[in-house]
C-alpha cells in the first residue's frame, strides 16, 4: 500500500510547548519511578518500544521476556524499551513480572480484569515512548529476532506499518487448511469493505511508526477479535498508507479441528462494527478532533508530576508513571500539602490499572481540562452477593452505572460522573473542598463552572461493589440521588442514555401494572409492557450468569434487577426534586 510521499501527517501539530514542572516535594513525600527507585531526569526517547501482551503466562513469562530482549537488542542501534502488559491475568503473572522488573528492565502494566489482547496492545502502545513500536505475542510462536529486520525495512522505506503476513511468499507457516480458507475469505472481505491492499491483517507481529501510535492508537475501540484490522483500517482512512507485509516463520500448535464458529462470528461482528463506525458514524474522525495533538501530549517532557494522595507507596510502585509522589493519610489534607499541579485520588480498596496515570495525565496538556475519570470494573472473582451486584452494575439495564463489562466506550467530555477515583488539578480540587463539594458530585460541580472532565476508556479502576441486597441498594440510592442532583445542577445536560435505560423500562412496567388494574382493552397493553420488562430483566440476569460463569449469579440477579430499578428511579427523582 503506497501513497504520496509528500502527504501531510494528520493529527500532529508539534507546536505545544513543554510544561514547567513543580519542583519535587520534600521530606515526607517519596518520589517513585517505575523501576522502584527514586525518580530521575527524563531519559532520551528509545529507538524502539516492544509491547508484549500476556494472559496467565506465569510459568514462562519472565524467561520469555528475557528471550525477547536478547533477540531484539543486538540488532537495534539505540535503546530498546520493553513493555509487558498483563491482561487481567489471574495467576501470578503480574507478581512475577513486578518482582523481576529491575532485572529484566521491563516496564509492567497490569490490570485486574481480562479485556482482550487488543486492549492490552493498545494500552502498551499508548504508554510507550519509543520512536518505533513493535508488538509481539508472549508465547514466542513468532520469532522476536524478526523485529530488528522489520524495523530496518520500515526505516529505510519510511513506512507507517510493517507487518508480518502468513500469506507472504517467503513465509514458512504450518497452517490448517480450514484456517487458510477462512483467512483468505476474511481478507477478501476486508479488501472490499476497507480498500486494504493487505493479504493478512491478523499476525501478532507488527512494527509501527510513532506517528501511527500517537494519532491512530488513541482512536481505536475494538478490544479483542478484530483489533489488528481496526488498526490498519483507521490508519488507512487517516492517510497512513505506507504499509508493507513481511515474511514470518510460524508453527501453529492447534488442538481440536477447524475454525471455532463462535470466534469467527465475533470477529465478523467486530468487523461490521468497524465499518459502521468508520464509514457511517465517522466515530474515529470525531474522536480525533476531540483528542487533538495526542502525540505532543504523551511526550514524557509534557507530562505533569502527579501526587497520589491518601494512598501508599506500594500502590504507587505498581503504577507505570515516571513522576509520581506519594502522600498518605487523609486525602483532603494530603492534597493541601502537595506541591504538584495534579493530584490522584483512589477510592478505599480500589485497585488502579498500571497505566492509570499514564493514560490520564496527557489530557492535562489542555488547560481547560480539570479532571480525568475512568471506568470502574469488578474483579474476576468474589463472594456470590458481590458478584451478583457486579452483574447488575455492569449491565446496560443496570443502574445507569459508570461500571463497564467489556467495551468501556469512547473518550469524551462528561458533565456528570461519580468520582470515587479521579485524577484532578490540585487547584480545582482544593476549591471544591473549600465549598464542601462531595467527590461524587465533583464532575457536575466542575461542569457548572465551565471546567471540562474527560472520560477515557484507555485504563480502568477495579473496585469491588457493595453486596446484595441492603448495602447494594443503599449504594444505588446514594448514586441515583447524586445523579438527580447533578441533572438539576447541569439543567439536564448530564442526562444520558444509560440513565434512560433504567428509568424508561421501569416506568413502562409501572404503567403496565396500572393498565392491568384498569382492565378493559388497556389490560392487554399493560400485560405486554410488563412481559417485555420481565424479559429484559431475565436477559440481563442471564447475561450476568454467562459473564461470571455462575447460574447462581443469574438467579440472584433477576429479583435484584427489579429492586435496583425501583430504588434508582425513586432516588433519582428525589434528587431532581430536592436538589439535595
Amino acid at each position: 500500500m503506497e501513497s504520496d510521499p509528500g502527504r501531510p501527517r494528520p493529527g500532529r501539530t508539534g507546536d505545544s510547548q513543554p510544561r514547567a514542572y513543580d519542583p519535587p516535594v520534600e521530606t515526607a513525600v517519596t518520589a517513585v519511578d517505575p523501576g522502584g527507585g527514586q525518580s530521575a531526569q527524563t531519559p532520551p526517547r528509545p529507538a524502539l518500544s516492544v509491547v508484549v501482551p500476556v494472559y496467565d503466562g506465569a510459568t514462562t513469562i519472565v524467561e520469555n521476556v528475557d528471550a525477547i530482549r536478547r533477540a531484539v537488542e543486538p540488532g537495534i542501534d539505540g535503546e530498546v524499551e520493553l513493555i509487558v502488559v498483563s491482561d487481567g491475568s489471574v495467576d501470578d503473572t503480574a507478581e512475577r513480572l513486578l518482582a523481576a522488573r529491575e532485572e529484566s528492565r521491563a516496564r509492567v502494566i497490569h490490570y485486574d480484569r481480562n479485556l482482550g489482547k487488543g486492549y492490552a496492545v493498545r494500552a502498551g502502545a499508548l504508554a510507550s515512548t519509543g520512536e518505533w513500536v513493535a508488538f509481539i505475542d508472549a508465547d514466542l510462536d513468532l520469532d522476536p529476532a524478526s523485529i530488528p529486520r522489520y524495523l530496518e525495512v520500515a526505516r529505510h522505506e519510511q513506512l507507517d506499518i510493517a507487518l508480518g503476513s502468513k500469506r507472504h511468499p517467503e513465509s514458512v507457516v504450518h497452517y490448517p487448511r480450514a484456517r487458510r480458507i477462512a483467512s483468505w475469505c476474511y481478507q477478501l472481505l476486508n479488501r472490499v469493505l476497507f480498500q486494504l491492499d493487505v493479504r493478512d491483517t491478523q499476525v501478532g507481529l507488527k512494527v509501527i511508526s510513532r506517528d501511527v501510535v500517537d494519532n491512530v492508537m488513541p482512536l481505536l475501540l475494538v478490544k479483542q477479535f478484530a483489533f489488528d484490522l481496526e488498526l490498519l483500517a483507521v490508519a488507512h482512512a487517516l492517510g497512513y498508507r505506507r504499509v508493507r507485509e513481511l515474511p514470518v516463520t510460524l508453527d501453529y500448535r492447534f488442538t481440536g479441528s477447524g475454525v471455532r464458529s463462535a470466534a469467527v462470528a465475533r470477529a465478523l461482528v467486530d468487523t461490521a462494527a468497524i465499518f459502521y463506525r468508520l464509514r457511517i458514524l465517522r466515530t474515529y474522525q470525531r474522536k480525533q478532533a476531540l483528542l487533538g495533538p495526542s502525540g505532543v501530549a504523551r511526550r514524557p517532557e509534557t507530562l505533569p508530576r502527579v501526587t497520589l494522595v491518601g494512598s501508599d507507596e506500594e500502590t504507587a510502585q505498581r503504577l507505570d508513571y515516571p513522576a509520581v509522589d506519594v502522600l498518605p493519610g487523609d486525602p483532603a489534607g494530603a492534597a493541601r500539602a502537595a506541591s504538584s499541579e495534579v493530584v490522584a485520588l483512589l477510592a478505599p480498596g480500589a485497585s488502579p490499572a498500571g497505566n492509570w496515570l499514564t493514560a490520564a495525565a496527557p489530557f492535562f496538556v489542555r488547560p481547560e481540562v480539570a479532571a480525568v475519570v475512568v471506568p470502574e470494573m469488578a474483579p474476576h472473582r468474589g463472594p456470590l452477593r458481590r458478584v451478583a451486584a457486579a452483574a447488575i452494575l455492569e449491565s446496560r439495564l443496570g443502574a445507569g452505572s459508570p461500571r463497564i463489562r467489556y467495551s468501556p466506550g469512547n473518550v469524551r467530555v462528561v458533565v456528570d460522573h461519580p468520582a470515587p477515583s479521579v485524577v484532578v488539578r490540585r487547584a480545582a480540587y482544593l476549591e471544591a473542598l473549600d465549598e464542601h463539594v462531595p467527590r461524587e458530585r465533583l464532575v457536575a460541580w466542575l461542569a457548572a463552572r465551565g471546567r471540562e472532565t474527560v472520560y477515557t476508556p484507555d485504563t480502568m479502576i477495579v473496585d469491588t461493589p457493595a453486596p446484595l441486597f441492603g448495602p447494594h441498594l443503599r449504594s444505588v440510592a446514594g448514586y441515583a440521588r447524586s445523579r438527580g442532583v447533578a441533572a438539576r445542577l447541569t439543567r439536564g445536560r448530564s442526562f444520558t442514555l444509560a440513565r434512560l435505560l433504567v428509568l424508561v423500562p421501569f416506568a413502562a412496567a409501572l404503567a403496565g401494572v396500572v393498565l392491568i388494574a384498569a382492565g378493559g382493552t388497556a389490560r392487554t397493553v399493560g400485560i405486554v409492557l410488563v412481559l417485555v420488562y420481565l424479559a429484559a430483566v431475565l436477559l440481563g440476569a442471564a447475561t450476568g450468569a454467562f459473564r461470571f460463569r455462575s447460574l447462581r449469579v443469574g438467579l440472584l440477579a433477576a429479583p435484584a434487577f427489579v429492586a435496583t430499578h425501583a430504588v434508582y428511579v425513586a432516588a433519582f427523582l428525589a434528587g431532581v426534586a430536592t436538589g439535595r
